[in-house]
């Protein structure tokens, strides 16, 4: 059980999180990585962009059980061939693909898809881009010994279970399951959990099946303004928004920004 849990967003080539580590590396019970650590937006050089994700890597080496190193979409194209065929990005640079595949697969028992931890009496769930009661019934029929919607997302064997549909065909078929709110095509009514847009969820109430209403999430994924801090609600929050966040059992909140966090330690 974590007392502090540092939260570090979309990387996408940035280096914003290497100051907070820095800071925070030897005060804090886990640091949590949301993935998309390739890709970048505008202009950048690629040799850039691949040191900085080995950085990432080596702290993971260095902190093993410190640092959780999830995988969002921008790497699962890169991890995984079947997901590159069935839902490969747009900013997906295949000139460098072949690289960054043997990366991954180097590399591959350092990354997971999705990381529980309690804090006081709340279970945290993080993943690049959270869970969907939609997309949990597709889980469901792999998952086929916890039919009819029986599981919890807050059961730490479910969430071992989750991060093994890295290792199947099948599972990469339902990891690639893209949302209606980004294909213009229709697509499904939300994505995976390296897919869901925040715009995919139902904020009225609290989801009563698959335990989702027992855990609070965590994740990124869908692109924040700067000044923009998180999309906060009672069942989760959405901070991809360039900054780090902090998570500490003595908040009365639930996650706060480093800005937030100094103000209350002050």
């Amino acid at each position: 059980m974590a007392k502090r849990i540092l939260v570090i967003p979309d990387v996408h080539g940035r280096t914003f999180w290497k100051a907070s580590v820095e800071r925070y590396l030897d005060t804090v019970d886990r640091i949590v990585f949301l993935g998309d650590y390739l890709d970048p937006y505008g202009q950048f050089v690629p040799e850039d962009i691949f040191n900085n994700l080995m950085e990432i890597i080596e702290l993971k080496n260095q902190n093993r059980d410190k640092v959780i190193l999830l995988k969002g979409n921008h790497d699962q194209h890169y991890s995984s061939g079947l997901f590159f065929e069935l839902a490969s990005s747009s900013r997906l640079d295949a000139r460098y693909w072949a690289k960054y595949n043997k990366t991954f697969e180097e590399y591959k028992d350092l990354f997971q898809l999705i990381f529980l931890e309690k804090i006081k009496e709340t279970p945290y769930l993080f993943s690049h881009a959270g869970l969907t009661v939609y997309w949990l019934e597709k889980v469901n029929s792999i998952l086929w010994k916890f039919a009819d919607g029986d599981f919890s997302v807050a059961d730490p064997k479910i969430v071992e279970m989750i991060n093994k549909l890295d290792d199947t065909d099948e599972g990469q078929e339902v990891l690639a399951v893209v949302g209606n709110r980004r294909t213009r095509i229709g697509g499904e009514t939300t994505g995976s959990l390296l897919w869901a847009d925040v715009h995919e969820y139902d904020t009225s109430q609290a989801p009563q099946v698959y335990g989702l209403n027992l855990v609070f999430q965590v994740f990124g994924h869908t692109r924040l303004r700067n000044q923009i801090d998180m999309i906060d609600t009672e069942n989760f929050a959405m901070i991809d928004s360039q900054q780090c966040f902090m998570i500490d059992e003595n908040l009365d909140e639930k996650i706060v920004t480093l800005d937030e966090y100094k103000e209350a330690l002050s």
